[in-house]
């Protein structure tokens, strides 16, 4: 299964606009099946986007999400925005690459020229 920045973007989005704050069960996702849903969660636990525990699957316990970590807030700030978002993924596709540091970099950056061309740098 390849790794699909729209649904990382989705599964980031989808916890932190959950009221408790801890998301009990992956949410159903339109457009995504549910077990590539799964595969991105623990790719997203696996790079510290999402703390959480691993359920019992032999009894049949759902995915428990506790919450976003920091570092998954400041990735999901910098591409919350979907023109950002666009824009992040068509700079990543001219450079053929989209690993997370990747689109965050981009994103970053064109945050911060935002910034600048508001006159807000310092």
């Amino acid at each position: 299964m390849r790794r699909d920045s729209d649904l990382i973007r989705a599964i980031l989005l989808a916890v932190e606009a959950d009221e408790r704050c801890d998301v009990l069960c992956i949410p159903k996702l339109p457009g995504f099946h549910d077990d590539a849903v799964d595969s991105h969660t623990r790719l997203l636990v696996e790079r510290g986007f999402l703390a959480t525990y691993y359920p019992d699957r032999a009894r049949g316990q759902p995915w428990a999400c506790i919450r976003l970590t920091w570092a998954g807030y400041d990735f999901l700030d910098n591409i919350r925005d979907p023109a950002v978002w666009r824009s992040v993924k068509r700079a990543a596709s001219k450079v053929g690459s989209w690993s997370i540091d990747t689109l965050a970099a981009v994103a970053k950056a064109m945050i911060l020229a935002k910034v600048e061309a508001l006159g807000l740098a310092a």
